[in-house]
């Protein structure tokens, strides 16, 4: 079973190799919000559980950053068909490492052929690139190894002014922020927006960027050749705050409107309309969280004229307003830094 065809009853199962010298908060920090988000998922009447389970390839306890010692639940081949497979990023040399894991490079490709989602963070790249499963394909990694890793692997098409990459089923998270990021997509994509949004506002000070910022994508969707339609979204991605027509997109594309409508839907399985609208939208939520202008400014600043018309796309999107959204992120960040209130003599 994986995360594309599993019941609707039945938990993620989701495994997390035990690596010695290994960052824990790599792996306690996506698994913090995904069992945030399973909770939110129950509140909101469509609960998606979730089955953790620790794996490694002996019974010795593993020693992670901190001194803090973790315990495995069950050896790699006791494992079962995971969902989701979080790979820890490593503290030392990730290189020095891979022959002490040979048993995880052949579970990890056990695990990807049989449909599981594979994330990783930091250096934990290594292993993927050992199994093969990165073979011509893009990764992101820590930028301290950069250098090394793609000396290593010169099959790996390693990117480094990218945090989060994607190839298939298989996400890499160059630092544990990025981790967080693309926690929240994996979410998004398997218990909904609106369980996602709660789950990006809990943790609002682990995010950094939205998914689709930070990206670079390897797949069918994504990563098209059809340059007509590349050459598009590179200038919606820097006109999107003007008052652009499908006329204006046929005109940049060189296509009929009907045609650019119907290659754009193949290339990125979204409408140019609705393709404009997620990059306002997203840039609003920027807005929200980092400026004080009104709600009507930035429904201007991002190209829409009618500020009612932007409020209710927006909540369409997130299920929040506007200024809902907005005080729900500042009251989280107030409180983060908030000063100590000092104690006081009651005598």
């Amino acid at each position: 079973m994986t995360l594309n065809n599993r019941l609707d009853s039945a938990p993620i199962k989701i495994a997390v190799p035990l690596l010695q010298h290994m960052i824990a908060t790599s792996i306690t920090l996506p698994l913090e919000m995904l069992e945030a988000a399973s909770t939110y998922s129950h509140l909101e009447g469509n609960y998606c559980p979730v089955e953790v389970i620790f794996c490694s390839a002996t019974h010795d306890k593993v020693r992670a950053t901190g001194g803090i010692l973790l315990s495995s639940d069950t050896l790699y081949p006791n494992t079962g068909n995971a969902d989701l497979v979080l790979l820890p990023a490593l503290w030392r040399n990730p290189l020095t490492e891979i022959t002490k894991n040979n048993e995880l490079v052949s579970w990890l490709i056990k695990q990807h052929s049989n449909g599981a989602l594979i994330l990783v963070a930091g250096t934990g790249v290594v292993f993927l690139a050992e199994a093969g499963l990165l073979h011509k394909q893009p990764a992101a990694t820590h930028w301290f190894y950069l250098e090394k890793l793609q000396r290593r692997y010169l099959d790996v098409n390693f990117k480094p002014h990218h945090l989060i990459t994607r190839s298939g089923r298989i996400y890499c998270a160059g630092s544990v922020n990025s981790v967080a990021d693309l926690a929240v997509h994996v979410i998004k994509t398997v218990m909904g927006s609106s369980v996602a949004l709660r789950v990006e506002q809990q943790f609002s000070h682990e995010i950094r960027k939205s998914f689709e910022e930070t990206c670079f994508p390897q797949d069918d969707n994504s990563n098209h050749h059809d340059e007509a339609i590349v050459l598009l979204q590179e200038w919606l991605n820097k006109h999107y705050q003007d008052n652009v027509s499908l006329s204006d997109m046929s005109r940049v594309s060189g296509l009929h409107i009907r045609s650019l409508s119907r290659r754009f839907k193949q290339a990125t399985s979204l409408s140019p309309a609705y393709y404009l609208k997620n990059i306002r939208l997203r840039k609003s939520r920027e807005l929200l969280k980092s400026s004080n202008l009104c709600v009507a400014e930035i429904a201007i600043s991002i190209g829409y004229d009618d500020p009612n018309y932007f409020s209710r796309s927006f909540y369409k999107q997130y299920q929040l307003t506007p200024s809902n959204f907005r005080k729900s992120v500042r009251e989280k960040l107030f409180s983060l830094n908030e000063p100590a209130t000092p104690l006081t003599d009651s005598g």
